[in-house]
């Protein structure tokens, strides 16, 4: 639980499970996601979707790191990581993929 907590004080906004939203998110440092989200997401920093986060958007990202569920297309700059228990439809476009054992997902990828 320590490190879980540690990771989440590096994380400069997070937006809860309990919240819904709808339209254009942009950010510039780093977000995590536990809520859920349709619209599209721009930023030129790092998205966490967590393990509650449902999110149906196109996202255009420096790096994104899916531990829940994304329908929708990534550009990402960096690295796009889908974690064990993440689940990815969509198509990706980035130099850095990484799917850990036990993840999802459904798409093309261009690297």
């Amino acid at each position: 639980m320590g490190s879980f907590m540690l990771e989440e004080k590096k994380i400069d906004t997070i937006v809860g499970d309990d919240i819904i939203f709808k339209g254009t998110l942009r950010f510039n440092s780093s977000l995590k996601m536990k809520g859920q989200m349709k619209g599209i997401i721009e930023s030129s920093g790092e998205l966490i979707i967590d393990e509650t986060g449902i999110i149906e958007a196109d996202v255009d990202i420096q790096s994104i790191t899916i531990n829940g569920e994304l329908r929708g297309n990534i550009d990402a700059k960096l690295k796009v990581e889908i974690g064990e228990k993440g689940k990815l439809v969509g198509d990706v476009k980035t130099p850095t993929l990484e799917i850990k054992s036990g993840a999802k997902f459904s798409g093309n990828s261009i690297m």
